[in-house]
């Protein structure tokens, strides 16, 4: 008898069938949960992700070389095998047009943003499609940015290139812009306009409120009548407002998801996060042992019990104040919000009109807060972001 047939024994009363029932969530969920006991991390999703991902590296290890030697736009590999180097910055327009063109791709080629998806880049974009030589292959464009990267240098390289030029001959996106801050084009030189993309604008929320962030948050700073005006360049997709750590209090232990009230942190920011909403720790564990079991009723949205002034201060330290936020509305347009004063932003963030809860259940294994405001609505989701139920972590964005 082998080491690993002991092991089955000596833990087959834990078992309703004598043994674990391969198709039998809590079996495999409490398996797993043994081994690991033993401190080895194991879970038996994992040999199947890393045989898919396996399999997909060495497709797009032979995509990307393919790409490379049959392309005269500078491609490179990387020492990541996922990684495509794109130090000509190819525009993604023109990237997935050589993609279509070399792979003959009739449909579209889906594209998944900074730790979207199956992407783990937090820079790059990753296109994923499938070929008929290689199957299906997944390529970080590193070295090109992302496509919000490429509408900043795109507005900001043709704001440099109508610098002299009368406002009425601007673009639309631009002399809205121009309007909206009182510059006249045709005073402006090249040299007035300046892309401050691409530096690290990292924020971190607390509940002060909103603080002066205008040279940091700047992708686009124009010097106009001896003053300097800070811009924010956004295109149309949503927006990451907060990504906290890993939340200790909430883990797997004997097969069981608990909550250890000892592991919980108040100041952390996940904790402030829990407190704010009051989030019911004990339900969530349940929920999630719901899910693993396939057990319990299905969990409706209910009124949520929130801070709202914490919440909107805490939205406001997010977004702080001192430029002009502009965002892209439709194909050369752009809406223009003034955020000067700590003001302009909470009134950005809105009032807090409703906000509802939802716990995992035996169809979920989620938290989902939805918080409407008078200028869009906020999600706030508590859930294992790698198709595991734990470890879990919060994540806070603006959908609309």
């Amino acid at each position: 008898m082998n080491q690993f047939d002991k092991f089955l024994n000596s833990n087959a009363w834990r078992f309703p069938k004598g043994y674990p029932d391969m198709n039998n969530t809590q079996d495999v969920f409490l398996i797993e949960s043994l081994i690991q006991g033993l401190g080895v991390d194991f879970r038996f999703d994992q040999l199947i992700f890393e045989a898919v991902d396996s399999s997909v590296k060495k497709n797009t290890k032979a995509a990307i070389d393919f790409i490379v030697k049959n392309t005269s736009k500078g491609f490179k590999t990387q020492s990541d095998d996922f990684r495509l180097g794109n130090p000509s910055k190819v525009s993604p327009e023109e990237v997935q047009q050589i993609f279509k063109e070399l792979f003959t791709i009739d449909g579209e080629i889906e594209i998944h943003g900074p730790r979207s998806g199956p992407n783990p880049s937090g820079k790059f974009d990753m296109y994923e499609f499938e070929t008929e030589e290689f199957g299906p292959v997944r390529i970080v464009l590193s070295g090109g940015g992302n496509a919000g990267e490429k509408y900043e240098q795109d507005f900001v390289k043709k704001a440099q290139a109508s610098a002299g030029e009368s406002n009425e001959f601007l673009s639309a996106d631009l002399k809205t812009l121009y309007d909206a801050l009182g510059i006249d084009n045709s005073k402006l030189k090249e040299s007035d306009i300046d892309f401050a993309g691409g530096k690290d604008t990292k924020r971190s929320l607390n509940l002060s409120g909103p603080q002066p962030i205008g040279s940091t948050i700047s992708d686009l700073t124009i010097q106009y009548g001896g003053k300097e005006y800070y811009i924010s360049l956004k295109n149309k997709q949503g927006s990451g407002i907060y990504s906290g750590a890993n939340i200790p209090w909430i883990y797997a232990k004997d097969g069981k998801i608990i909550y250890d009230s000892s592991k919980f942190d108040s100041t952390s920011g996940n904790g402030i996060i829990f407190d704010m909403f009051n989030i019911d720790s004990n339900k969530l564990a349940n929920g999630l042992n719901n899910y693993i079991n396939q057990t319990g009723d299905i969990e409706n949205f209910q009124k949520a019990n929130i801070d709202t002034k914490k919440f909107k201060n805490l939205l406001g330290s997010s977004i702080g104040y001192g430029y002009y936020y502009v965002k892209e509305s439709g194909k050369g347009q752009i809406k223009v919000t003034p955020l000067l004063t700590a003001e302009d932003a909470l009134d950005f963030v809105g009032d807090i009109k409703d906000a509802t809860i939802k716990y995992p259940d035996k169809k979920s294994k989620q938290v989902t807060i939805k918080v409407d405001t008078s200028n869009g609505q906020y999600v706030v989701a508590v859930r294992n972001t790698s198709g595991k139920v734990v470890p879990l972590s919060l994540r806070i964005s603006k959908i609309k």
